[in-house]
């Protein structure tokens, strides 16, 4: 059977007194509505259809359930705003049909934070209808081009509160260690390309692995935490991947032969690894056994096919392959069957996917405005949205993993 959204109304937000912040208020209602739209779960009603009284209000018998129906509601969400700063805001979510209220949660923050309130209040939601968590409360590192010279950023999920976490040198390829406490990426502040890596906590960097005059770059992290691996050039002008604990340490060569092999990327359950080898002529996505062994080839359409990234589902590889008119565009393959998806097409330079966290959604970089931003899609290519604007050009998006539960 094919998916059907839930059609959702999200009524006007109700301010009780003159002392609520308008200003939160739209955060919050912009931002509700944005987690909702992009999670693909739901089909958000036009408020220009709606019936009911904007001031009609949050309890069930004020409520004209029948007038919602009329519009196609099935589900209702009403948000109370109250106080300037700190704001207050509660939300209830009603089943129209059943004319009930099943959902009621209320949460405080800064007047600045609004909008990781709202991201609460839409991962509610969304575990309420899924029984699975959201990633309205996961983050993005990137690249972004700073005085010159590219850094590494961390942002919320959609982009917002971007912050600066590193400086000099190049700074590329940023990736997650496991539970998400720390960055890693590939700096050059100590002249050669080595694996640092950035602990969200305390800013202290750590080398956890670099060789004099050889270049070593694009490191994946196993989900257990246990292992890293990475690519390293070769004396002979190859480049092949290692794998070593997760601090650097006990390294080991997993590929040979002439080529350039790179941007590993861990398969769920840390048993096999998604690259990219140039060993048949052209780049292409094979995997290897995280012990070793023969290479498989899984791609084998289009002459120029990288950075894989594999589905946390463990379903699909999404890939950035170059067609026929040398655009840019991103596709799936699946590793079984080896069937391909094309996602995007015809806008611009599509690059560099990442999976959240629950496999549900992409973000990627796009120049289709012209300069590259970070955008995110539902894994199926669907509701592309883009999540960074200005002049600054964004690279290589890394979606963290879900945060680590509170105590």
């Amino acid at each position: 059977a094919n998916f059907r959204p839930l059609p959702l109304a999200i009524a006007p937000m109700l301010y009780p007194d003159a002392a609520a912040s308008r200003e939160a208020g739209k955060a919050i209602d912009e931002t509700l509505a944005q987690d909702l739209t992009v999670s693909g779960l739901f089909e958000l009603l036009n408020r220009k259809s709606f019936l009911a009284d904007e001031k009609e209000g949050v309890l069930t018998a004020d409520i004209k359930f029948a007038r919602w129906q009329d519009v196609g509601a099935e589900g209702l969400i009403k948000v109370v705003v109250a106080g300037g700063d700190p704001v207050t805001a509660e939300l209830h979510l009603f089943n129209t049909v059943l004319g009930k209220e099943e959902l009621k949660k209320r949460y405080s923050a800064p007047a600045a934070q609004a909008r990781r309130l709202a991201h609460q209040f839409a991962d509610d939601v969304f575990t309420f209808y899924t029984h699975e968590p959201s990633v309205f409360g996961t983050q993005l590192a990137f690249v972004r081009k700073v005085s010159g010279s590219k850094q590494v950023f961390l942002a919320d999920w959609d982009g917002r509160h971007a912050r600066q976490l590193t400086k000099g040198t190049m700074n590329l390829l940023p990736s997650w260690t496991a539970g998400g406490r720390s960055i890693a990426f590939t700096s050059y502040r100590t002249g050669s390309p080595a694996i640092v890596v950035f602990d969200l906590a305390t800013e202290g960097l750590d080398t956890i692995f670099k060789r004099v005059s050889t270049l070593v770059t694009g490191a994946s992290f196993s989900r257990d935490g246990k292992k890293v691996v990475f690519s390293m050039s070769q004396d002979d002008g190859n480049s092949h991947l290692w794998i070593a604990d997760a601090n650097g340490e006990n390294a080991k060569r997993l590929t040979d032969g002439f080529g350039i092999n790179s941007s590993p990327s861990f398969s769920p359950d840390g048993k096999q690894i998604a690259y990219v080898s140039n060993r048949s002529g052209n780049p292409q996505i094979y995997v290897i056994s995280a012990s070793g062994g023969e290479p498989k080839r899984i791609t084998f359409q289009g002459n120029y096919n990288q950075t894989p990234d594999w589905s946390p589902r463990g379903d699909l590889i999404a890939f950035t392959a170059r067609d026929e008119r040398n655009a840019f565009d991103i596709f799936t393959v699946d590793p079984a069957t080896l069937k391909i998806t094309r996602l995007t097409q015809d806008q611009g330079n599509n690059e560099e996917p990442s999976f959240s966290p629950n496999g549900r959604l992409i973000a990627f970089t796009s120049t289709r405005t012209g300069r590259s931003h970070l955008y995110v899609m539902s894994a199926d290519g669907n509701f592309q949205r883009q999540m960074s604007s200005g002049n600054d050009e964004s690279y290589t998006p890394a979606w963290g993993p879900f945060p680590a539960a509170k105590p």
